[in-house]
């Protein structure tokens, strides 16, 4: 594969957003799904000296604009949804996993949510009885939400000044970190609104899960371009919280994250495909090889190398 070195000192896309190094080894490119007009691609790339991977160069604020929408899936509010139509169905899963996690491994009753989205798990860590607050980077869901549900939650960016530092006992990062230009600043803020010995949740899509599914093409549903900055890796995310000051203690990539992802790049390459025959054709033997893959699957999550992380970390 080529190695791209020596990147334009004066272009900060260019440079590893953990490390800062400027050389890098092409892993694989997609389109944004979510726009199947534009043709444009997105490259990924392996940082030759930490192992991130991350797209290089990282896409412009209009390129990002584009990608999320309207249809963007978590802006879809499932709290008031009527029905159980599927989406609301595996929405309210992921919900109640992490009201779980938040309940084995949180302590306290002040949460922070960074990036919302509609206010799932909010609502839901809301109705069992922590004091939330939340930021949120779309004004729109954040105006509903005040108006809504009467929560506190800032539109914009996680930034210092927002609330008291010290003041929250948990903050949460559900799939937030892949989505920023800068993944050591947000830790670093998110762990000065900590107490000490506060917990830190944080869901990642993982650099393992980078290289698996090329069977998919750029229809592999965890790349998520161009919305997923970065794909983290154990190292990776230790390092990070490192420098924000915080110690990782969980690290796991579950099997259901895993066999979700293979499912959700079979319903993308049917829902892009163009020739009904061969995308019926394609689809049940894309179908084949993920269920004869599972056994193969555990094995990977049960290492820590499935598609998705869940990760813990604690304030020093």
């Amino acid at each position: 594969m080529l190695i791209q070195t020596n990147c334009n000192e004066e272009d900060p896309s260019s440079r590893c957003t953990i490390c800062g190094g400027d050389q890098w080894r092409f892993v694989r490119e997609g389109c944004d799904l979510y726009q199947p007009s534009c043709e444009e691609s997105f490259k990924l790339g392996r940082c030759l000296s930490c192992g991130q991977i991350m797209q290089n160069p990282l896409p412009t604020p209009e390129q990002l604009s584009k990608g999320y929408s309207a249809e963007y899936a978590p802006y879809r509010p499932a709290w008031k949804q009527t029905g159980w139509p599927l989406w609301k169905i595996l929405r309210d899963l992921t919900t109640w996993r992490r009201l779980r996690r938040l309940q084995r491994y949180g302590g306290g009753n002040k949460l922070l949510e960074v990036g919302c989205g509609a206010g799932d798990f909010l609502h839901a860590a809301h109705r069992v009885g922590w004091d939330v607050r939340a930021v949120e980077y779309s004004s729109a869901l954040a105006d509903a939400l005040r108006i809504e549900l009467g929560f506190d939650v800032r539109a914009g960016e996680l930034t210092p000044g927002l609330w008291e530092q010290g003041s929250f006992d948990v903050v949460a990062l559900w799939s937030v970190l892949e989505h920023l230009r800068n993944p050591l600043e947000a830790l670093v803020t998110a762990s000065s609104y900590l107490r000490a010995g506060g917990i830190v949740f944080i869901q990642i899509p993982t650099l393992h899960g980078v290289e698996l599914g090329k069977e998919f093409g750029q229809y592999w549903a965890l790349l998520d371009l161009p919305r997923h900055l970065s794909f983290f890796g154990r190292e990776c995310l230790s390092e990070l919280c490192d420098k924000a000051g915080m110690k990782l203690i969980v690290f796991k990539t579950p099997l259901l994250e895993t066999a979700w992802c293979y499912f959700q790049s079979i319903r993308n390459y049917a829902y892009h495909s163009r020739r009904p025959m061969w995308r019926a054709a394609r689809m049940a033997f894309l179908a084949l090889i993920s269920v004869i893959s599972l056994p193969y699957m555990a094995i990977r999550a049960r290492r820590g190398h499935g598609t998705e992380a869940f990760a813990v970390a604690v304030k020093r």
